[in-house]
């Protein structure tokens, strides 16, 4: 089990199944919502995660391809739902508290990389979503 939670714990989380698809996406949307670059992803089936929310802490914003969901009351980014996929919640790693986290497997949109955002691994790179 795979637990997480935004920085005020308003919002918490369990996956009771694996996450699967690592990567590090450098796009503009992913960087922003992250506040940084690359943002660490992984992937889980939306009927793993079990999400306990206290007084309607979660706000959506449509960024285009999906909504990126965060915590009203800390601004914790907490997941993003596909509008492509909707039967699997993408979750940035960075709210995981502990439980099994996969290895990161590639670099995604690193057309939108920063100049400031090196890579040092030998991880694939796609300059778009492969």
């Amino acid at each position: 089990m795979i637990h997480g939670s935004c920085l005020c714990k308003e919002v918490t989380f369990t996956i009771n199944g694996n996450l699967h698809s690592g990567r590090y996406c450098h796009c503009e949307n992913c960087r922003k919502f992250s506040g940084t670059s690359p943002a660490a992803w992984a992937m889980a089936q939306i009927t793993d995660v079990d999400i306990k929310s206290a007084n309607n802490s979660v706000s959506k914003f449509n960024s285009g391809r999906g909504l990126r969901c965060f915590c009203t009351h800390c601004g914790s980014p907490l997941w993003f739902e596909s509008i492509e996929y909707p039967d699997i919640i993408a979750i940035p790693l960075g709210v995981l508290d502990h439980g099994h986290i996969p290895p990161i497997k590639m670099h995604i949109w690193t057309q939108s990389r920063p100049t400031w955002c090196a890579i040092h691994d030998e991880l694939p790179q796609h300059k778009t979503y492969p």
